[in-house]
């Protein structure tokens, strides 16, 4: 019985380790970090100030919004993870860093989420749920936020900024929320 028992809770946490990442995987993207080399042209791009909320959709292992705590003055970097190891992980990696107070790692799908309080959000996902996430930026996100996207743009949507200084790197894309909310306009630099 209790042989059973233990082959249940085991199988029970490879699905919740395996099954949320698999999950994840299909509903925005698989987790792939971003290259350590870029994170300081996203958070230069970015623009953060001290009045700032950051969102990271997709936030996997915390780097990004580590980098971001540690590298900007935004009052709250918040991260949605949907791969439970991944959360796990970002969790212990805030806490042993010292930024359980600057940064809130949510465990839950960001396409089911209200992201209207972010002043800057950063995505790093498939083309597919860039197409999602146009339309529900444009309706839940104010004028004025920027949306940084690391590698694809924002189907029909124009970037303000692109960060791509040659064919080694990856694209960095800027987008603002313009007064509409129906669609993103260039900043005047």
């Amino acid at each position: 019985m209790l042989t059973t028992l233990l082959y249940i809770g085991l199988l029970c946490v490879i699905l919740l380790v395996f099954g949320t990442a698999a999950y994840a995987g299909f509903r925005a993207s698989p987790w792939l970090p971003v290259f350590k080399k870029d994170i300081q042209r996203i958070v230069t791009l970015a623009g953060i100030n001290e009045r700032d909320v950051v969102y990271d959709l997709g936030s996997g292992d915390g780097r990004i919004l580590i980098a971001l705590a540690n590298n900007t003055k935004a009052r709250l970097v918040v991260g949605y993870e949907i791969s439970f190891l991944l959360y796990f992980w970002s969790k212990v990696r805030v806490w042993f860093r010292g930024f359980s107070k600057r940064i809130e790692v949510r465990y839950g799908d960001f396409l089911n989420r209200d992201l209207g309080q972010a002043d800057v959000l950063f995505c790093f996902l498939t083309p597919k749920a860039m197409k999602k996430l146009g339309l529900k930026f444009q309706h839940e996100l104010h004028p004025g936020t920027t949306v940084i996207s690391y590698s694809f743009p924002i189907p029909g949507w124009h970037a303000v900024a692109k960060d791509h200084p040659d064919e080694r790197h990856i694209p960095i894309y800027k987008y603002i929320i313009d007064e509409s909310m129906q669609s993103v306009t260039i900043e005047k630099h």
